[in-house]
């Protein structure tokens, strides 16, 4: 039943939700009671629950997180002030990153995890939780799209990156920081910008299957690329090159690359730095220049991981060509 003007609560896996067996190999999700109990009143007033999943985030597919946006977006339709989605740590700033793209509505769509399991000793649960009620029911945080909540700040979902996988400490933003933060007197929200997005796609767009990432390194030879023309080139929706600082990749690279393409596969171009941003300055076997002159997509600043959900979607939202082009671009454009 839902229940107008509070804050939904979807349980959609992570350790925050989830507590460790007696050999500490297993987990169990907490019940609805012991989620609860780490509440104050206060708190527990704010928001009510909305069961989805307790599988870890590594089962999930992207259009698994349509699905999952959609729910969210039926709360708000029903009446929730705002939304938050607990999620496991390790793609967390891909599922939020997705959940950007396609999330339409001004309310709050605040997205949290946690590095620790629920029962762990000094763990984030109600911590992060009870900041992200805090951050979905603000009036600084309506319009801001979706956002990730933890370590006491709040990040815009377009430009979080996980860290580390171990300590409180394994997320920031580092182009421009925390959009907001909490100052840890009364709950106190001191919002430090607006965020800017890009283009908004529909929410029910049904993302890309086969959409993958090939990463280049130093001496990286052509045998994964030859065995993708061999025999699986034409189940490929869409394919990201995580390539050097520039976007650079091996010279051998670049005749595989033009036969992908002959199968009109849209290839992009990305940087594999944290920080990168594709430059097609000078021309020479394998650069930057020469692949986009022969036809792949640059993703402009976005990571591979951003490159490949983003791609994703927009051949989800039936992109070609230009407009393609034009949507893979939009963050650069800013």
């Amino acid at each position: 039943m839902i229940q107008r003007d509070k804050i939904a609560l979807i349980l959609a896996g992570g350790r925050i939700i989830n507590k460790t067996g007696p050999d500490l190999l297993e987990t169990t999700g907490l019940a609805e009671e012991e989620l609860l109990a780490y509440f104050q009143d206060k708190i527990r007033e704010k928001f009510y629950i909305v069961s989805w999943s307790y599988q870890p985030v590594t089962h999930y597919t992207l259009r698994m997180c349509g699905d999952l946006i959609r729910l969210a977006a039926a709360q708000v339709e029903a009446g929730a002030s705002g939304v938050v989605i607990t999620c496991g740590a390790q793609a967390m700033a891909e599922a939020a990153y997705f959940a950007d793209l396609i999330w339409t509505y001004p309310q709050p769509l605040v997205i949290t995890s946690s590095i620790y399991h629920a029962d762990t000793p000094g763990s984030e649960t109600a911590l992060h939780i009870s900041q992200s009620v805090r951050a979905a029911e603000s009036q600084a945080c309506w319009g801001q799209g979706a956002l990730v909540c933890v370590q006491d700040q709040i990040y815009a979902a377009s430009e979080i990156c996980q860290l580390s996988s171990y300590g409180r400490f394994g997320y920031s933003s580092f182009s421009n920081g925390p959009v907001a933060a909490f100052t840890g007197y009364n709950d106190e929200i001191i919002c430090f910008r607006q965020v800017r997005r890009g283009k908004i796609m529909d929410i029910d767009t049904v993302p890309a299957r086969n959409v993958e990432i090939l990463d280049v390194a130093l001496g990286s030879g052509d045998v994964l690329l030859n065995a993708l023309l061999d025999g699986r080139v034409s189940e490929l929706d869409g394919l990201i090159i995580s390539g050097f600082g520039d976007g650079d990749v091996p010279p051998l690279w670049g005749p595989l690359l033009r036969k992908i393409l002959r199968a009109e596969t849209p290839v992009v171009l990305a940087s594999r730095c944290p920080v990168g941003c594709v430059r097609s300055g000078v021309d020479f076997e394998g650069s930057a220049k020469r692949l986009l002159d022969m036809g792949l997509i640059s993703a402009g600043t976005l990571t591979p991981l951003q490159a490949r959900i983003r791609l994703a979607v927009g051949l989800g939202a039936s992109l070609k060509d230009q407009e393609l082009r034009a949507y893979m671009l939009d963050k650069l454009c800013r």
